[in-house]
């Protein structure tokens, strides 16, 4: 009995759920990320105010880009990542990048108050 199948490594974990977890945790990274200076720069928009609390929270901004790429790529080219089918890469590293973007923006967060 042959217990090794005709199974490529790319098919494994290709649930149909993993594209709408993807979706799920980049939007929330992508909404930790950039939701607060967007809506800063807005209302100062709005109400005609100056825009220099729009400052720190685009260096925060900044961080959260450069620190989620500096954890994620590693992560990405990783030989057990690898394997996993490509929703389910991104499902996984989409929690791992939410998780990220709300650590720095809550360390930020409490530098600036």
């Amino acid at each position: 009995m042959n217990v090794t199948r005709n199974v490529k490594p790319s098919d494994l974990a290709d649930w149909p759920v993993m594209p709408f977890l993807a979706l799920f945790f980049w939007g929330g990274a992508a909404l930790i990320t950039f939701g607060p200076v967007l809506l800063l720069a807005v209302l100062s928009f709005l109400w005609m105010y100056q825009m220099e609390p729009v400052v720190p929270m685009a260096k925060a901004v900044a961080l959260q880009v450069v620190f989620t790429a500096a954890v994620l790529t590693p992560l990405y080219f990783a030989p057990g990542i690898c394997r996993l089918a490509r929703s389910a890469r991104f499902a996984l590293l989409g929690s791992l990048a939410s998780a990220v973007a709300l650590a720095v923006f809550l360390y930020f967060g409490r530098l600036h108050s």
